[in-house]
C-alpha cells in the first residue's frame, strides 16, 4: 500500500484539488491505477479494513501535516504538466542538468553528499533531482511565453556597455578624476568618430567579463535586480540604438550604455534562439509565479469553494486578491 500512494500521490492530490483544469489530462493517463472504485461520487484513494479514504480526505490530511509547502509544489506541478509536454529533450536536459549537479555535491561533500542534496532539496518539495529539474524546465518556458506576451508592460531590451573604471574604487570623487575623464574621452571620441559600439567597448570596457563580446549584457528588464540601480535606470530610459550618456555608478565607475533592441522584432534577431528564456533564467526570477497564475486561469482552475486553499496558495505565489488589487 504504501508503494502504492508514494507513486500515485500526485495523482490522487490533482483529483481532489484541480477537477476544473480543463485539460484533465494528468488524471486521465493515471486513472486506471486507481481501480474506478469511488464513495459518494469521489474517487477512493485507499481502503483499510473497508475504510475508504477518498481522495479529498487525503488531501485535507496531507495539507494538515505538510501544509502550504505541499499545496504549493503541487500546484506549480499540475499548471506545468498541464500546459507542457514532458519531451526528450526536456528529459535529456535534466539527467546532464543532475549530472553536473551531483558531482558538485561529490566533490564539495563527499561521501556526505547524498544527504546534503536532500536537505537542500527539501524546500521545493522534490526528492528527485531529475524529476525537479524537469519541471523547472517547464515552469521557465511557461515563464518565458509569459514575459514575450508582456514585452512592453516588463520593457524587455537587450543592453551592452563600457565600463571605465574609479582610479580608487576605495576613494571615488563625486565627478571624474583628469585620468578616468582621459579614458572616458577615448571612448567618446571614437563613437563620435563612427566607430561601432561593440569595437569600442572590445577595445575600451574594463569589464573584462563583457568586453571580450562586445559589451553585451544581455535581456533585462523593469525587474531585473542584480544590476546597479543607476544603469538600471539608464537602460530602462534608451530607445533602440540609443546610446546614454556617462553613467555614474558609486559601486563601479562610468558606464556607457547602448540599447541594441528595445522591440520584439529587434530583440529577436540579435538576441538568439530564445532571449525570453534567456531573460527568466538569468535577469527576471520574479516572474514565475505571476506566469504559473496566469496559466491557471486560462486554464480555467476551479477552487470548488474551498476558499482556504485559494488563499493560501495566492498569499504563498503573492498574487493579490481582487479587494487588494482596488485599494
Amino acid at each position: 500500500m504504501s508503494k502504492f500512494l508514494k507513486k500515485n500521490w500526485f495523482v490522487m492530490l490533482v483529483v481532489a484539488v484541480f477537477l476544473a483544469i480543463s485539460v484533465y489530462y494528468i488524471y486521465d493517463t493515471n486513472k486506471g491505477k486507481l481501480k474506478g472504485k469511488q464513495t459518494n461520487g469521489e474517487d477512493v484513494v485507499y481502503s483499510i479494513d473497508d475504510n475508504d479514504t477518498t481522495a479529498s480526505e487525503f488531501y485535507e490530511t496531507l495539507f494538515r501535516t505538510n501544509g502550504s509547502s505541499a499545496e504549493l509544489t503541487l500546484f506549480k506541478r499540475a499548471i506545468a504538466d498541464a500546459s507542457i509536454s514532458t519531451t526528450n529533450e526536456i528529459k535529456d536536459a535534466a539527467a546532464k542538468q543532475a549530472e553536473s549537479i551531483i558531482a558538485n555535491y561529490k566533490n564539495s561533500y563527499g561521501n556526505n553528499y547524498e544527504a546534503k542534496l536532500l536537505s537542500d532539496m527539501s524546500s521545493t518539495g522534490y526528492t528527485d533531482l531529475e524529476e525537479y529539474l524537469i519541471q523547472q524546465q517547464k515552469v521557465n518556458q511557461l515563464t518565458a511565453e509569459y514575459a514575450k506576451q508582456h514585452f512592453d508592460e516588463l520593457k524587455i531590451r537587450q543592453v551592452s556597455y563600457i565600463l571605465i573604471k574609479f582610479t580608487d574604487r576605495n576613494n571615488p570623487t563625486a565627478e571624474p578624476t583628469e585620468d578616468e575623464a582621459a579614458r572616458m574621452k577615448a571612448v567618446d571620441d571614437e563613437l563620435a568618430a563612427g566607430d561601432d559600439f561593440a569595437t569600442v567597448a572590445s577595445k575600451h570596457s574594463e569589464d573584462t567579463s563583457t568586453s571580450v563580446n562586445g559589451g553585451v549584457l544581455g535581456v533585462i528588464d523593469k525587474n531585473t535586480s542584480t544590476l546597479d540601480a543607476a544603469f538600471l535606470e539608464a537602460s530602462l530610459a534608451l530607445n533602440e540604438g540609443e546610446v546614454s550618456k556617462w553613467v555614474r555608478s558609486s559601486n563601479f565607475g562610468y558606464f556607457k550604455i547602448i540599447a541594441n533592441a528595445t522591440t520584439q522584432a529587434k530583440l529577436e534577431e540579435v538576441a538568439g534562439d530564445n532571449p525570453y528564456l534567456t531573460l527568466v533564467q538569468n535577469y527576471d526570477t520574479t516572474l514565475s509565479n505571476q506566469a504559473l497564475w496566469s496559466k491557471a486561469e486560462e486554464l480555467g482552475i476551479d477552487f470548488k469553494g474551498n476558499d482556504e486553499l485559494e488563499s493560501s496558495i495566492k498569499k504563498a505565489m503573492g498574487i493579490k486578491t481582487e479587494s487588494e488589487e482596488t485599494k
